[in-house]
């Protein structure tokens, strides 16, 4: 073999390397958009007159009323995340009827979740226009099942009361406390979808 077809093979072997790596680094890019696009997604979901939207890899649970729309990611690590969107009756007979309720949602929480503790309460903030109250919260979440060592878990949540007319709207997220601040992002998507 001579050297000017020895040196016209490493050339065209240098060249069919090059095409496969642009051919590697653009299915790269092709399955990094359709990921970033899949993730994007989100579901509508109409109830009660009430539209919201959630992420498309999220369950829809089922809700019993006062709940309208409940959606849970499962995949969530540690504990799943859960949005939340209820209506209740406000005690309009009250002087403050949006803190009266919020202080019903306290009791009715404290009595059913392990160590039930208010952080924030604001009783005045405004979202896409609407004032209403916001609310932080924190509780700690066990595992009922005696065959499984587990520690307990530290949940982190919040809601955003919304008077309307003699009802308020209730938007409620509980989250892990390490899948918290990402799950604050889609709880606004969420309350924009009202």
């Amino acid at each position: 073999m001579s050297t000017e077809t020895h040196m016209r093979g490493e050339a065209h072997d240098r060249r069919v390397n090059w095409i496969v790596l642009a051919v590697v680094a653009v299915a790269l890019l092709l399955g990094w958009f359709v990921r970033t696009a899949a993730e994007g997604r989100s579901v509508s979901y109409e109830v009660e007159g009430v539209r919201v939207h959630y992420p498309a890899d999220w369950v829809r649970a089922d809700a019993r009323a006062p709940v309208l729309v409940q959606a849970e990611d499962r995949m969530a690590k540690g504990s799943r995340t859960t949005l939340a969107l209820q209506r209740r009756p406000l005690p309009v007979q009250m002087p403050k009827p949006l803190a009266a309720l919020q202080q019903t949602l306290a009791l009715e929480r404290a009595s059913a979740w392990t160590a039930y503790r208010e952080l924030q309460v604001e009783e005045s903030v405004s979202v896409q226009g609407r004032t209403g109250m916001h609310v932080t919260f924190a509780y700690v979440e066990t595992n009922p099942n005696p065959f499984l060592e587990t520690l307990p878990l530290v949940m982190r949540g919040e809601d955003y009361l919304f008077p309307q007319d003699s009802q308020a709207y209730i938007f409620t997220l509980t989250a892990a406390e390490a899948n918290y601040a990402r799950a604050q992002q889609t709880l606004r998507a969420f309350m924009r979808s009202r």
